[in-house]
């Protein structure tokens, strides 16, 4: 995928642009269709490509040299768009805030996971791309107790559950993408454990060895499972 915004993350990186300079540039397509009266489709067709590129850049990254991708993120985030007076928009039914709740990242995410290796896409990640997206998630999710909209953690079940959970041996690609999580992580997926984080309907259901323990999402019991496959 080729598109204005992965040319000038991709510059951005590579000129190592300070972060809050990365980020106005990155989100200034974007922000020329944040107008009040906007239709959603417009709203929509600004904010994908800015959320794929980062993703698709941090595919490509190497997970250990992720830190720049994750500043420029945050720096993101943590503008305020007050634009014509749509620094509130509608998307898919609901008011959210730009750039605070970052709208359409968790939706753009969840198509990220259409594409897990071995899933028969027609652009699957390879297996080093699908640690790295994993680890990039991990690095958010870990800041997540200061930043709410960076939790991801609910990736991050999904990614130990395919890994630690199955009835068969893991692939090592599964394993490889779920020890990034522990390795970027490992503080807020123990806190989370321990709070006994719970997801809706079978979103955070055990794995096929263990379907029949009612769990619903993080725990105790749950995290040292993974902690004992990781050993």
């Amino acid at each position: 995928m080729s598109s204005q915004e992965l040319h000038t993350l991709n510059t951005s990186i590579a000129s190592k642009t300070d972060p809050s300079s990365a980020a106005r540039a990155l989100t200034a397509p974007a922000e020329d269709k944040f107008t009040t009266g906007s239709p959603e489709s417009d709203i929509e067709g600004g904010l994908r490509p800015v959320w794929e590129s980062i993703l698709n850049v941090a595919a490509d990254t190497e997970h250990q040299s992720q830190e720049h991708l994750v500043a420029i993120v945050r720096a993101v985030q943590q503008q305020n768009l007050s634009k014509d007076g749509a620094s509130e928009v509608t998307v898919w039914g609901e008011q959210v805030r730009v750039w605070s709740d970052l709208p359409l990242f968790g939706a753009s995410v969840r198509d990220a996971w259409n594409r897990a290796p071995s899933t028969g896409s027609i652009n699957d990640f390879s297996a080093s791309q699908w640690r790295n997206i994993n680890a990039f998630l991990a690095r958010l999710t870990s800041i997540s107790p200061s930043t709410p909209a960076f939790d991801f953690s609910m990736f991050g079940l999904w990614t130990l559950r395919s890994a630690f959970e199955g009835t068969g041996e893991a692939s090592p690609t599964d394993v490889d993408a779920a020890k990034v999580w522990f390795e970027y992580a490992e503080d807020v997926l123990t806190e989370l454990s321990n709070e006994g984080k719970s997801f809706p309907a079978n979103v955070g259901a055990g794995g096929g060895s263990y379907a029949d323990k009612g769990w619903t999402g993080f725990n105790p019991d749950r995290l040292k499972v993974w902690q004992v496959a990781l050993q």
